[in-house]
């Protein structure tokens, strides 16, 4: 037994940092004590590949062994939280990694274009042009059901905002990730990215030249449960 499972560990070497982000998936499966071997069978990976990962963030100080039975070692997270200095792990740094904006914009592509082979002829795009005198319309929703049961929506405004509007804004919407973020995990469901973009700009417009609102949306979520 190598100590006990702390809530914060503190990491300050670039290898420690670059595990904690390339091997997340498999650190998650140490939350709980648990056997190298098991582990390697859940994930349907060779278990001697399993092992030999394992050992090396066993060296890194991210999983610690607290028992053997049965002839198997098991093994648990050295803590509950890792936290490291984001110096160590520059945005683009990382083996065949492009950043995390670029994982996150890979992931909703995916999902994106297996929405898009199955969208529905009658589907229409909305470009709406707007002045004080006549604000923006609602957006449009979708009228059928929708085709598949985690469907992909993208959401987009643009508009001028000063600082403090622009802060509170972006915390109000951190907010509610955090609220679904501290419920209740359940099992059952299907693994989903929920990724909140916020920045100074506007992707398809001169800042300079740029006027009014600029609201658009690309949803498969479908119409709404009776």
């Amino acid at each position: 037994m190598t100590g006990e499972q702390q809530d914060l560990l503190r990491v300050s070497d670039p290898a420690q940092a670059r595990a904690l982000r390339e091997d997340i998936e498999l650190l998650g499966r140490f939350l709980s004590p648990a056997s190298p071997s098991d582990v390697a069978v859940s994930l349907g990976q060779p278990a001697n590949l399993v092992h030999h990962h394992t050992r090396r963030l066993m060296e890194l100080g991210l999983l610690r062994e607290v028992r053997r039975e049965s002839g198997k070692v098991f093994l648990q997270l050295a803590a509950r939280e890792f936290r490291f200095p984001m110096k160590l792990l520059p945005p683009l740094e990382g083996e065949g990694r492009a950043g995390d904006v670029q994982a996150f914009a890979d992931t909703f592509l995916r999902a994106y274009e297996q929405s898009w082979s199955r969208v529905r002829e009658d589907e229409e795009e909305t470009v709406g042009f707007v002045d004080p005198q006549r604000p923006a319309s609602p957006l449009p929703h979708p009228s059928g059901p929708a085709e598949e049961d985690y469907p992909p929506h993208l959401e987009a405004l643009t508009l001028r905002l000063t600082p403090e509007r622009y802060r509170r804004l972006v915390r109000a919407m951190s907010a509610l990730l955090e609220e679904l973020a501290m419920e209740e995990i359940k099992e059952g469901g299907e693994v989903c990215t929920i990724t909140l973009l916020a920045s100074r700009g506007a992707s398809h417009h001169d800042p300079a030249r740029f006027r009014g609102i600029s609201h658009t949306t690309s949803s498969f979520l479908g119409a709404d449960p009776a």
